[in-house]
């Protein structure tokens, strides 16, 4: 029986209708530059269709994979993918962004078991990569949880508020993933603050 303290979320992929739904979170720019380098200025929800159409169209096989995060009245939580799936060397990129009222619950790890299973599970990629700016304090404790390694920096790569900051580039391999997935699952099962269910509709 799970403790009441316990918030429910489903995983699923995303499609282009959740894009409205999220939307808000990109207009807040001081905050999304702390998690996204490509967006240096505001954005209407038109160009934000057709960024993401491209991230979301089909292809076989798949070059991006997205999924939405949401909470147990459907309201969006979070979002996070692959990017830039490489068959040939086995690899892609791992973009994952809380939307800032529901962070600090864990969400970000706790999302991370499906996004990595079906990169490493389903598609049987070799190694995942991530970056972020060195003073997102957060999201380095969240990727070193996660079992990603430091791999390298970018000096003053990350232009953001008039300030340039340094770009840290991370990376977990398949053959790694195996025991940190057992850690993270058992943190999880012993906290409880945070559940993730499958979910596949669109409705």
């Amino acid at each position: 029986m799970q403790a009441e303290s316990t918030d429910v979320f489903s995983f699923r992929p995303m499609g282009i209708v959740d894009i409205d739904r999220i939307s808000t979170w990109f207009t807040d720019f001081e905050d999304v530059g702390m998690f996204d380098r490509n967006v240096p200025l505001p954005v209407n929800i038109e160009h934000m269709r057709q960024t993401w159409s491209k991230s979301l169209e089909y292809s076989s096989p798949p070059k991006s994979l997205w999924f939405i995060v949401e909470d147990h009245e459907r309201n969006p939580a979070a979002i996070c993918g692959l990017e830039l799936i490489n068959y040939i060397n086995g690899d892609s990129t791992v973009p994952i962004f809380v939307g800032k009222n529901m962070r600090g619950k864990g969400l970000a790890i706790a999302m991370s078991l499906p996004l990595i299973d079906i990169a490493f599970g389903t598609l049987r990629l070799h190694r995942l990569t991530t970056y972020f700016r060195e003073d997102n304090i957060a999201t380095k404790a969240i990727v070193s949880k996660m079992g990603f390694k430091e791999e390298g920096r970018l000096r003053e790569a990350w232009y953001s508020n008039g300030k340039h900051k340094d770009l840290i580039q991370v990376g977990l391999l398949n053959s790694e993933w195996p025991e940190v997935r057992s850690a993270i699952k058992k943190k999880l099962e012993t906290t409880r603050k945070v559940t993730i269910t499958l979910h596949h509709d669109l409705d």
